[in-house]
């Protein structure tokens, strides 16, 4: 690896786990509002917000064109991909207890690994795949699932998780082709779109005391996706997938600042093995050779 691409690597995994950090800090403001919300409006007054904010932005910069992407079809995909998962995500937790719904979901990093040769051409190396594994072995330690429940409700969130990686995949495969604030505005307004038609059924007003949090949650999610698509515009996807697990590490930072939530002597030697294989993962990829 040459020094340049060294940084470009490294760039790519500082801005990823800046997302993460992002996406926990975005999660605490939702749990504020106490389930009052429809995962559906949140997802769709995220998108709202991001499509209102970034559309005049990439107008005037790069010109009316640029509001129609140059690969709809993998840029629909790509929505469709994200919003299946989260909405998968959510069915789960309605069937199976949360802790292990998330475990399942963590299934994601896996998928984008076995999917990166077959759709990006990146070589995977034994090393990289057993740190994912020893990553993703981290997670079901920290929220050891018991698997008692619903049937149906694993495989729901099994389902979640392998479309979360296929998000990944995707914003890979898309990260060349148009700037990093252009693939995210494509992604917000495809999804406003799709979600728009079951806003109705699901709409409640809008509570004065929470009008703080949705703006800071719409603005913190819309910064959120812009590093998790220029994180993948400068790394590979097969490399930064697993350094998502360390969003468990700021749930953890943020749980307990914000609710007094700590995790237990078990957790911790859990959350150590995460953060133990995303810095092997960095190390090894971002050093000269």
């Amino acid at each position: 690896m040459t020094p340049m691409s060294q940084q470009r690597q490294l760039l790519g995994i500082l801005l990823l786990v800046l997302a993460m950090a992002l996406f926990s800090f975005k999660d605490a403001l939702v749990k504020m509002m106490d389930g009052h919300y429809s995962p559906v409006v949140v997802m769709w007054a995220q998108m709202g917000f991001a499509t209102l904010l970034f559309a005049p932005v990439i107008t005037v910069k790069y010109g009316p064109r640029s509001l129609w992407p140059q690969n709809p079809f993998l840029q629909i995909m790509r929505a469709i991909s994200v919003i299946t998962g989260i909405g998968m995500f959510y069915w789960s937790i309605s069937l199976i207890p949360l802790a292990e719904a998330t475990a399942i979901t963590f299934v994601a990093p896996l998928v984008t690994t076995s999917l990166s040769p077959l759709m990006l051409g990146e070589k995977i190396g034994l090393r990289r795949w057993i740190a994912v594994l020893v990553g993703f072995g981290g997670i079901l330690i920290v929220l050891r699932p018991e698997f008692s429940g619903d049937r149906l409700g694993y495989l729901i969130a099994f389902g979640a998780g392998i479309m979360i990686g296929v998000f990944y995949t995707f914003n890979r495969l898309l990260a060349g082709k148009a700037p990093p604030l252009v693939n995210q505005t494509y992604s917000s307004v495809i999804g406003v779109l799709l979600l728009t038609p079951f806003i109705f059924s699901v709409w409640v007003p809008l509570r004065p005391d929470d009008i703080i949090l949705v703006l800071g949650f719409c603005a913190i999610a819309a910064l959120g996706q812009t590093c998790l698509f220029t994180s993948f515009l400068h790394g590979e996807a097969s490399i930064l997938a697993p350094l998502t697990l360390s969003q468990i590490v700021f749930a953890t930072l943020f749980g307990y600042l914000f609710f007094n939530n700590f995790p237990d002597t078990t957790s911790v030697v859990g959350i150590i093995i995460v953060i133990a294989s995303a810095i092997y993962i960095a190390i090894r990829e971002t050093r000269v050779r």
